[in-house]
């Protein structure tokens, strides 16, 4: 049966996004959510998920209590809203799905079975490599959270499990906190989801540990609005204090023209993305395990279809502002 980890918050690893890679290391940077809770970051080696825990929860038990009604065209099925730093955040008026839109990008390798590679330069993070996604991103073998991206080896838990067999035999096992262990056990490449051949999205812990905002499973839709280029996803892993806009490799693929460098973002999609999500969706949407991809599209179109489809959408977002301000936001 399928089972939810939350462990991806301590993971350490560079913002690779579409800027430069020096630029935009979490670290010790101040975060600031617009419900005027001032929360900082710790860096992801931390083995202490958040440094200011007391502040996150207070900040979210306001997100919770105080959303405003957003101002929408009325066309637009817009319910609560707020703004989650810098993307406004709206609820259809059942609160069945909520979207935002994002021009933060940031590639999430975890999950496939040739992410990493143990004969890889440890603690640093060259161009290339023999795993997609260098060792710095998983914290091994230094940082002490890499057992949060690497499966332990079951025999010997000190140290990540590396796999036997298959087309990425010697390759280490990498994990996300959406897993099916009963079938392959917990050293196996088949109890996650592939990165590489999944599209899902990772959300960051504030929006996670929220009520109503999604649990690893949950489905959802997103469309590039430059190129119209979209994609079905599953929330398969959760992030640390960070913007919307961290995904699988597959998910960026399906966005762009080819699948982008986790170690670089090279290959990222240009283009302003909307996303929606279907809170719940995971306790009937069929979309199997290993997960079908097909499935997967088919189960998020239909949830798309009953709120207004693609138009629907595009109109909500442009009725916001393509600045991605929001019209209101919680004070």
């Amino acid at each position: 049966m399928l089972s939810v980890v939350h462990a991806a918050p301590v993971r350490s690893m560079l913002f690779r996004g579409s800027g430069p890679r020096d630029a935009a290391t979490v670290g010790n940077a101040r975060l600031i959510l617009t419900f005027n809770a001032q929360v900082g970051n710790p860096p992801r080696g931390s083995s202490t998920v958040f440094s200011t825990h007391g502040a996150i929860a207070a900040a979210l038990s306001c997100l919770c209590l105080s959303t405003s009604i957003a101002s929408a065209d009325p066309i637009c099925p817009a319910g609560d809203s707020f703004d989650y730093m810098g993307a406004r955040v709206s609820f259809t008026g059942d609160h069945a799905a909520y979207y935002f839109a994002s021009d933060h990008k940031l590639v999430d390798a975890d999950g496939a079975p040739n992410a990493y590679h143990p004969d890889d330069e440890p603690d640093a993070c060259p161009d290339a490599g023999r795993g997609i996604d260098c060792l710095e991103s998983a914290g091994y073998p230094n940082g002490s959270w890499w057992q949060t991206v690497l499966a332990a080896d079951p025999a010997d838990p000190d140290r990540p499990a590396v796999q036997r067999g298959g087309p990425y035999k010697g390759y280490f096992v990498s994990m996300t906190s959406l897993r099916d262990t009963s079938a392959a056990g917990h050293a196996s490449p088949a109890s996650y989801v592939d990165a590489a051949r999944i599209p899902y999205l990772v959300l960051p812990a504030p929006i996670y540990r929220t009520d109503g905002m999604g649990e690893m499973g949950d489905i959802g839709w997103a469309t590039n609005l430059d190129t119209g280029r979209a994609t079905p996803f599953v929330i398969a892993d959760e992030g640390p204090v960070e913007p919307f806009g961290e995904a699988s490799v597959a998910f960026w693929q399906s966005l762009g023209a080819r699948a982008p460098n986790p170690r670089t973002g090279e290959g990222l999609p240009n283009g302003r993305v909307v996303y929606v999500v279907f809170p719940g969706s995971r306790l009937t949407a069929a979309i199997g395990w290993p997960i079908d991809r097909d499935a997967l599209a088919r189960e998020a179109k239909a949830r798309l279809a009953a709120i207004g489809g693609p138009t629907m959408l595009r109109s909500c977002v442009d009725a916001g502002g393509q600045d991605g301000s929001p019209k209101s936001s919680l004070r």
